[in-house]
């Protein structure tokens, strides 16, 4: 319970830009494009700030399909505007990179407790005990 404690915690302060001081608007996908060549998707999404138009570019793989001329979500940083994410689940609050660093520690951290069983000597299978 502790890791999903400090899992949560740790996510609402890591969404980029900030969840708590983000604003909030409607961008509308304007491109969207695969590569076969560099196995890599682009998604771009227009939106307004003032009277500045900004573009949010990524190569991120989002669990929604994005069409062009869609709306989508934008979160950014009111002080720093071209800062933005789309606000998606995966995306803003799950990053593919952090979702892998924390589940290699949720399993070392469940070995430590003895949770999951481990291989020792031989065949047998055995709890790790330290």
């Amino acid at each position: 319970m502790s890791y999903l404690g400090v899992y949560s915690s740790y996510v609402l302060f890591t969404c980029v830009p900030d969840y708590f001081e983000g604003e909030f608007m409607k961008g509308v996908v304007s491109k969207v494009s695969f590569s076969e060549k560099t196995n890599s998707s682009q998604l771009v999404v227009d939106y307004n700030v003032g009277k500045e138009k900004l573009q949010y570019k990524t190569d991120m793989y989002f669990q929604r399909a994005y069409k062009p001329g869609q709306p989508a979500a934008i979160i950014y940083n009111p002080s720093d505007p071209p800062v933005s994410s789309i606000y998606a689940f995966i995306g803003c609050w799950i990053r593919w990179h952090v979702l892998i660093f924390t589940s290699a520690f949720l399993l070392f951290f469940l070995l430590r407790l003895g949770l999951l069983p481990a291989r020792v000597a031989g065949n047998h299978v055995g709890y790790i005990v330290m």
